[in-house]
């Protein structure tokens, strides 16, 4: 396995125990906006935002490092799979524009709640992490299957 390969498999881990961690502190709090009043989960919650790109980044210059470790053919996986990454960001923050928007158009000039700020930004590196590694696990198996 390519080691830009085992990169986006590890990504690819990190994103998902990430998505499942969110998924169930939201559940558990009742709502999206129920968090905002627990200092301790807002704390959690800021951790997650810096330390999930400093992972991503550890896991990219570990993995990277050298120059002579990434060939023609991980360069190609990677140009495609940044191509896909932008889109799933892109197509992700419309998402959310278009349904805070229309949840919250019904209540008149009612903000949408701030709670909403650290969710897309969160969503969005975790949608981020997990297009683009995604991406790359796709661009090998292709690149294998017609090999």
């Amino acid at each position: 396995m390519a080691p830009l390969q085992k990169r986006a498999l590890y990504s690819l881990i990190i994103g998902l125990v990430l998505t499942v961690a969110l998924v169930v502190v939201l559940v558990a709090q009742g709502n999206v906006t129920a968090f905002e009043n627990d200092l301790n989960l807002r704390l959690i919650m800021y951790a997650v935002i810096i330390g999930v790109p400093l992972v991503y980044l550890i896991l990219v210059h570990l993995t990277l490092r050298k120059p002579t470790q990434i060939d023609e053919r991980d360069r190609l996986v990677m140009e495609k799979s940044s191509r896909a990454q932008w889109l799933a960001v892109i197509f992700s923050l419309a998402a959310w524009m278009i349904v805070l928007t229309e949840v919250y158009r019904d209540q008149g000039q009612v903000p949408v709640p701030v709670a909403f700020l650290n969710l897309i930004f969160i969503s969005i590196l975790i949608i981020g992490i997990l297009a683009q590694s995604l991406g790359i696990l796709l661009g090998y198996w292709r690149l294998n299957r017609h090999a």
